[in-house]
């Protein structure tokens, strides 16, 4: 059966917004990286704020981060998985 045209809309904003959180994801892992292996003493965690900073100031002018900051919670996620792999 056809989508109709309110169901591919959604379906296509769905679509819209899983690319998004999962970019915004991988610019939030590649900040954490980088802080861990570049700028990591060992000693001082490594706090959420300071994933937000290091990708706001990596990618602060790509739209995905310019519209919406990064939230503590999304940092959060990508320090885990970069500390827990």
């Amino acid at each position: 059966m056809p989508r109709t045209e309110t169901s591919t809309e959604k379906h296509n904003a769905r679509r819209r917004a899983k690319r998004l959180a999962d970019s915004r994801m991988r610019m939030a892992t590649h900040a954490a990286s980088q802080i861990a292996h570049w700028e990591w003493d060992g000693k001082r965690p490594i706090t959420p704020g300071q994933v937000i900073a290091k990708t706001t100031a990596m990618y602060g002018n790509y739209r995905q981060v310019r519209d919406q900051a990064i939230t503590p919670a999304e940092a959060r996620a990508a320090l885990d998985y970069v500390l827990n792999r």
